[in-house]
């Protein structure tokens, strides 16, 4: 039985649904409860989880992979910002059907398809985002304005501390987050607005679509995997990131996820009533039209603030990169000493002020990505413990798994971060490379989950071909990253 087979539905509950059949429980989960698809909001309310997505990316891909790439190779490697974020918007969206559709998260439907998805995406999320790239960059871009004082081990520790105590101290997390990230996002739009008047000139736009088209398709030489693997994989979101478009739905209450309680602070925040597995609605004319507005409306938030933001700042920080650092004058180590660098050239070019502002907006991006970083993975584990081992707890609520799980991942970064290993690119690359996995098995569930649906609100074909491509694709990156790692570690 499907899990969400029309007929099926209507032989058990007298009507279609939406989500699952009604008595079916796969995963050992209770069957989606029955309730009404409100009535659609503004695109305007909507904005918030593309927005949060991206201003990971520009913390990783946007600011550090691309412009070093750049550096090296010039405007050639751009294609795959273009390709990566295209990709991860037809993720994001088939994520945010899932949730629209059934007021539950992604992971909890691929629990529904196999039990064993809940302990094996725990670790899928855990193990690649332990590493706090993010941070250990955000202070080495700290002691750059300080003209080179303070440690960057205890900044990064201090600063993880700051991030715990923020996403435990929110009464409602998702609107500190939403804010901090849209507070972010808009200062590098300002900056880019300055660069593009004041620093980039037409040159580097002139060579940009000749550069790009005849690169498309090519790996560059000369560039190590690991970076090559990080730009393609963080252009945007990246990894489990982009599963929690179905959290962000929830505390947003898009769709059934109205239905579903949002994550508060255990300590200054009031837990909401509500249970952490989904709703369905029934399928009438009413309820089909209030669909068709929400997916509109949810594909369109994507593509705005997530691939059109997205693709605009790497494209701005690379032209910026090529622009200060033509191709080959920058023989530095494969660290942040070349965001240094251009940091000394604004400086000696443009002023002291500019220099300042460049070097600030790398840092609070930075860190306001790792913040996003833990939020991330704190819910992903938080929903997969609630829903399938302490769903009948009465202690272990949502909320509270969520605090301890954030404040393990800064246990999980201090300890990284003590035994010495501080080097960002590097912090970066592992992340990316163990992600580019965990986005091969969810792109091959949200088909077979999304296939699941009414037909009134399951993925069509094109889109099936879109996820089948993201297969392919980070298949073939993942292969590509083994091959040379292995011919480098053997001298081949």
């Amino acid at each position: 039985m499907k899990l969400n087979d029309p007929q099926a539905a209507k032989g058990l509950e007298g009507k279609e649904a939406s989500g699952s059949a009604g008595r079916e429980n796969m995963g050992r989960l209770p069957a989606l409860r029955w309730a009404e698809l409100p009535k659609p909001v503004g695109l305007r309310k909507m904005l918030g989880p593309g927005i949060i997505l991206v201003a990971v990316g520009i913390g990783s891909g946007e600011y550090i992979s691309h412009p070093y790439i750049t550096s090296q190779v010039g405007l050639t490697f751009l294609w795959a910002a273009a390709v990566g974020l295209g990709l991860q918007y037809f993720i994001n969206t088939e994520v945010a059907r899932y949730t629209l559709a059934t007021g539950e998260t992604a992971v909890t439907g691929f629990t529904r398809l196999w039990r064993g998805w809940a302990p094996l995406f725990v670790i899928m999320t855990v193990v690649p985002f332990a590493w706090p790239g993010w941070m250990s960059s955000a202070a080495t871009m700290v002691t750059f304005t300080a003209g080179g004082q303070g440690s960057v081990q205890w900044i990064a520790v201090g600063g993880l501390v700051i991030i715990g105590l923020v996403l435990t101290l929110s009464p409602i997390v998702y609107k500190t987050v939403e804010k901090i990230e849209f507070l972010k996002v808009i200062a590098i739009l300002v900056f880019a607005v300055v660069i593009i008047l004041f620093v980039i000139g037409w040159e580097p736009w002139a060579a940009l679509p000749a550069a790009t088209v005849q690169s498309a398709g090519r790996m560059p030489e000369g560039i190590p995997a690991a970076f090559l693997v990080t730009a393609m994989v963080f252009a945007g979101g990246g990894g489990a990131l982009n599963l929690t478009v179905s959290n962000y739905i929830r505390d947003k209450g898009w769709g059934m996820g109205a239905h579903a309680p949002r994550i508060v602070s255990p300590i200054t925040g009031h837990e909401e009533a509500g249970s952490a597995t989904g709703t369905q609605f029934e399928i009438t004319p009413e309820s089909e039209g209030h669909w068709k507005i929400w997916w509109k409306n949810a594909k369109t938030e994507q593509f705005w603030s997530f691939f059109v933001i997205g693709l605009f700042t790497i494209v701005i920080f690379s032209l910026l990169a090529y622009r200060l650092m033509p191709v080959g004058s920058y023989q530095g180590k494969g660290d942040l000493s070349f965001i240094q660098v251009q940091a000394n050239i604004i400086g000696e070019q443009f002023g002291g002020p500019l220099q300042t502002f460049y070097l600030l907006i790398g840092t609070v991006a930075l860190m306001f990505a790792n913040l996003a970083v833990v939020d991330i993975v704190a819910r992903v584990v938080a929903d997969v413990l609630a829903v399938s081992y302490l769903r009948d707890h009465k202690f272990w609520t949502e909320a509270k798994i969520y605090s301890t799980c954030v404040w393990t991942m800064i246990a999980l970064g201090v300890i990284i971060l003590s035994v010495g290993v501080t080097q960002p690119i590097t912090l970066l690359a592992m992340a990316a490379i163990l992600n580019c996995g965990v986005m091969v098995v969810y792109c091959a569930l949200l088909i077979r989950l999304n296939r699941r649906l009414h037909k009134v609100v399951r993925i069509n074909r094109p889109r099936i071909a879109a996820l089948g491509m993201a297969v392919l694709f980070y298949s073939a990156v993942a292969i590509f990253t083994t091959v040379t790692q292995i011919q480098s570690l053997t001298g081949a």
